[in-house]
């Protein structure tokens, strides 16, 4: 496209103007056109605009200039490759609506790109923001989402170019030498998504696990209990209850999912990785959005997210997110849930510091969700069960005050410091009758589960992020330190462990009230676990090699105290505290086949503390892991499309399991080995569609008994399409459909209880005209029996029924 020079606005401003030789008042035209054909290697990942401009400038030596008022509070995409200075900012450019524009003298200037209405003199456009304009008009090609969802997102639609939680940069996935899975706002607000089970049904290797009290784990890789971070924290070391899980999907900018032993990041993170959920932060460009949401069983959401600029100057901003969810009951006939949520968030911002800090509060009572149970005489009651198993306000309540920092202080033109912090104080109630024995006949017995219980969490991070160039290699060093401690009290009630055998379970209303008659305390775990980590790593870049390796010191110790109260009688029982350490060291590289296509390769290990004792009161060997992967990346379609795959085989060692003659006790019995294969992709195939899609091949070994079934589906898949409508007539209108697959699996450890190979079917319809939106979304089309994935016979997590959710929202 070809432009002159009257179109450049006149009140244009020069803000900035970075330059790597001296600026020479005499500047030729001729000497500018010169440095601006001279191509550069350039690594620098999203950021704000006007920082990335200037990082181009000073790297080239180009004279670059803009309004400042055009391009703040917008963020622009990475910038990676040996490119001119024009080719790197278009890169810095993309998905902003804003164009290069060079001038006769030779200076690059950039400015919002003309719509075709605009040029024929119809209506103005939309005003551009930092990830697109409010009418889709502007672009048709991107997702029908709200501006909040497009901002936060980075205006890319499904793709997410750059990843913070394995580096702890903003380094482009591109130039990561690792498996990294990003679910983005656009996505989920597009499936309407309202969990993290929802979300992650998007990421390859993931298996949700239900809990049988309303809180959900998840396995990566084969391998249980994944770590869950907050903003790359970790929230809580002891404690059903994290921040990530209490977090309303309006909050969360993205999900990301590192795939491997992840000890870098949490020091005894388990083998298949961690799941790190990334919180909206405050934005200068001010918008605002409220959203409005009802669905089957009475299910009532509404939210506001708000952010914009406090001062003139915006350099200090703000978030504020409130949330309140109420349901008359779920699909097992248990009270509804009600969600509060509320989250002021400020952020002080110049060009040398970066200070953070927020609150939130969380209030929570969700139910127990729908399941079912085997049979003693093989398989299980398929439909499930339309009344509660036990009485309806059974399930898990929680109330979480949630505090932290972070502060980035630039100490120079290559080192920064920062420091991190977050407190937690969390009160929680599981209360449930659960199943322990198989159904006979009608018959069932359960056992009462009664617990309260207050976790004090602190959260601690400080490095030094120190970035040189020397020659053609440019290098990136973190040395730091992270600390975290746990403090808990348990309280178990003289009803926890109450047995009621139940003639008939699918008679409504045959289970006793438990706590009805104020029983007292029967005993007390209190305790505190700390973990301390020191890390060194290092990024590297030369020309097509990319090289990130790191090695961590990780520290723990356990300590508990055992109190028991029977018939007024207080009896306690020290017990003892533990120490452990390990070193674990990550290495990783890439190598740019071509312009689009890289290949990687890594090795990592995992280390996990152990607490088990034999019966001999012996400590087992701690549990460690390690992974080797291989893997290819690519960015298709002018980076609108990403598709990784990736082949991996992560081994486990010093698993330990209950010992058959010593109840309470436990054995070592050797380890596992996980082999895989996935594939993901993600972006837009054509102008209107977009897709995101995974592909999951798994193969899990018990080394210590080869022949036991393993619980996990040996083949998984999703995919999920949107299509916006061209024409003018329908432009604003779209379509969704989403295809859910698992292969069947074995529940428990013999052949007699096995899930089926199951399709869920999910479709949507969108409308979306300037500031106005409609989501009516439907999960499970075709009111299919679903299950999740399960390792006891006695309790299957079912999937939902036919959900139905209508959601408006409104931009001003």
């Amino acid at each position: 496209m070809n432009h002159t020079t009257h179109n450049v606005p006149r009140r244009l401003i020069v803000r900035r103007i970075a330059m790597a030789v001296s600026m020479v008042p005499m500047l030729l035209a001729g000497h500018a056109f010169a440095q601006q054909i001279a191509s550069h290697t350039y690594h620098l990942g999203a950021a704000p605009l006007s920082q990335t401009l200037l990082e181009i400038a000073k790297e080239s030596g180009t004279l670059v200039s803009f309004d400042e008022s055009l391009v703040k509070s917008v963020n622009s995409a990475p910038v990676d490759g040996t490119l001119t200075p024009q080719q790197a900012i278009d890169q810095a450019l993309q998905g902003t609506g804003l164009e290069r524009v060079t001038t006769t003298s030779g200076a690059i200037t950039v400015r919002r790109i003309a719509t075709t209405a605009s040029k024929s003199g119809g209506a103005a456009s939309a005003q551009a923001t930092g990830a697109a304009a409010t009418d889709t008009a502007t672009d048709a090609s991107l997702p029908i989402i709200s501006v909040a969802a497009q901002r936060d997102s980075g205006g890319n639609g499904y793709v997410t170019e750059s990843s913070s939680t394995l580096t702890r940069t903003n380094t482009p996935i591109s130039a990561t030498p690792n498996s990294i899975s990003v679910v983005n706002a656009a996505v989920i607000q597009s499936q309407a998504d309202q969990s993290l089970v929802d979300i992650l049904r998007n990421v390859a290797g993931v298996t949700a696990r239900p809990g049988p009290l309303g809180v959900p784990t998840f396995a990566l890789r084969g391998f249980p209990g994944a770590t869950i971070l907050t903003d790359g924290m970790q929230t809580s070391a002891n404690s059903e209850l994290t921040s990530s899980s209490l977090t309303p999907t309006i909050a969360i900018s993205s999900v990301e999912v590192l795939k491997g032993p992840a000890a870098i990041l949490a020091g005894d993170a388990p083998a298949g990785g961690v799941i790190n959920v990334v919180k909206k932060t405050p934005q200068a460009d001010p918008f605002h959005e409220v959203q409005l949401s009802y669905g089957t069983f009475g299910d009532v959401t509404a939210s506001l997210d708000s952010t914009g600029a406090l001062t003139k100057d915006d350099r200090l901003m703000y978030r504020f997110i409130l949330s309140d969810e109420q349901a008359g009951q779920n699909s097992g006939g248990y009270d509804g849930k009600r969600n509060y949520y509320f989250a002021p968030t400020l952020e002080w911002k110049d060009r040398t510091t970066d200070l953070t800090v927020g609150y939130s509060r969380s209030v929570t009572s969700n139910p127990v969700p729908s399941y079912t149970i085997g049979k003693a005489t093989g398989g299980f009651v398929a439909d499930g069960f339309d009344h509660p198993l036990g009485n309806p306000s059974d399930g898990f309540t929680g109330r979480q005050d949630d505090v932290f920092y972070k502060l980035e202080q630039k100490l120079g033109d290559h080192v920064t410091f920062v420091s991190r912090a977050d407190y937690i104080d969390s009160q929680q109630l599981q209360r449930a009758w659960t199943p322990v024995t198989l159904l006979s006949g009608n018959s069932g017995v359960f056992m009462g589960f009664d617990t309260s219980e207050n976790v004090y969490n602190l959260s601690l991070e400080n490095y030094v992020r120190a970035k040189y160039d020397f020659g053609p290699v440019k290098t990136t060093t973190l040395v730091g330190w992270d600390y975290q401690q746990s403090h808990y009290n348990e309280f178990e009630w003289n009803d926890g462990g109450e047995i009621a055998v139940i003639p008939n379970v699918y008679a409504p209303g045959s289970f006793p009230t438990l706590n009805s008659d104020g029983s007292g305390l029967a005993g007390v775990v209190r305790g505190s676990i700390t973990v301390s980590g020191l890390f060194l790593q290092e990024q590297a870049n030369y020309g097509r090699f990319h090289v990130l390796g790191s090695i961590r010191n990780s520290q723990f110790w356990n300590t508990n105290e055992l109190q028991s109260i029977y018939n007024s009688v207080d009896t306690t029982t020290a017990g003892r505290g533990w120490h452990q350490s390990a070193w674990t060291p990550n290495i990783g590289v890439m190598y740019d086949l071509t312009e689009d296509v890289s290949a990687y390769a890594n090795y990592m290990r995992g280390y996990m503390p152990n607490a088990a004792t034999t019966y001999t009161g012996a400590y087992l060997a701690p549990e460690t892991s390690e992974q080797a992967e291989v893997g290819v990346k690519g960015s298709f379609l002018d980076d609108k499309l990403t598709v990784t795959g990736s082949a991996y085989r992560i081994s486990y060692n010093n698993q330990n399991v209950s010992d058959p003659e010593h109840p309470g006790f436990y054995i070592p019995v050797g380890g596992a080995v996980s082999r895989g294969f996935e594939l993901e992709v993600a972006g837009q195939v054509a102008k209107g569609l977009n897709v995101i899609g995974s592909y999951t091949y798994n193969d899990y070994v018990q080394g210590y008994s080869p022949g036991a079934k393993v619980n996990l589906p040996h083949n998984s898949a999703s995919l999920w399409t949107t299509y916006n409508f061209q024409t003018e007539k329908l432009q604003g209108l779209g379509v969704g459909l989403g295809l859910y697959y698992t292969a069947g699996q074995a529940v428990g450890y013999t052949s007699n209880y096995r899930i089926p190979a199951q399709l869920e079917t999910d479709v949507g319809l969108f409308y979306r005209k300037k500031k106005f939106g409609l989501n009516l979304s439907v999960k499970n089309l075709f009111n299919r029996n679903l299950y999740y994935s399960s390792t006891t016979s006695d309790y299957i997590p079912m999937g939902p029924t036919r959900t139905v959710l209508l959601t408006g929202t409104y931009d001003f």
